[in-house]
């Protein structure tokens, strides 16, 4: 029997996220006040019912905890990545922090993968090059990066696009953890 609710549309690939520290925190505390009610007399409810109802609310916040070290703004730049192996592969970036990004492509990408990435930044010629960027996430013909190794040059050029970008309002698609 499928169960369709849209809860369980939203969390697919969050649920296959490293369960982080700030995650385990939001869990746990929802878990110990829905254990602390189901023992106190405060409430008329079964106590078995108040406490699984906090630990799935539990659960299903510590799913939507954002834990990106940088915030992402939106960008559209071309990309061209490589695989150690040589395969190779171009897309789309459509956020960029300075620790990752996300880029949707039509050619697959393994999951832990490490890749050489290349995206062209609106107006210049020149790509920013991060040497090692680690897949972090993949999905839905997307797939996020976490940067690891870049020259100091690409480390500056990245930080000057970031800061021309509006940071008004930042991507928070949040697939992954970068």
């Amino acid at each position: 029997m499928k169960i369709h609710t849209s809860i369980l549309h939203l969390a697919p690939l969050k649920a296959m996220r490293s369960f982080t520290m700030r995650r385990l925190i939001v869990f746990v505390g929802f878990s110990l006040v829905g254990v602390v009610l189901s023992l106190s007399d405060v409430l008329v409810f079964e106590q078995e019912v108040v406490m699984a109802v906090f630990v799935l609310v539990g659960f299903l916040a510590s799913l939507v905890v954002e834990d990106r070290r940088d915030a992402r703004f939106p960008i559209v730049m071309h990309a061209v990545y490589t695989y150690l192996d040589s395969t190779a592969g171009e897309g789309v970036v459509e956020d960029v922090s300075m620790s990752g990004c996300r880029v949707r492509s039509t050619t697959p990408t393994i999951y832990a993968a490490t890749l050489r990435l290349q995206f062209y930044p609106p107006g210049q010629r020149a790509p920013i090059e991060i040497q090692k960027a680690l897949v972090r996430w993949t999905g839905d013909g997307q797939f996020g990066v976490q940067f690891n190794e870049m020259a100091l040059e690409h480390q500056e050029r990245l930080r000057r696009l970031i800061g021309e970008l509006p940071h008004h309002q930042s991507s928070h698609d949040s697939w992954a953890a970068a």
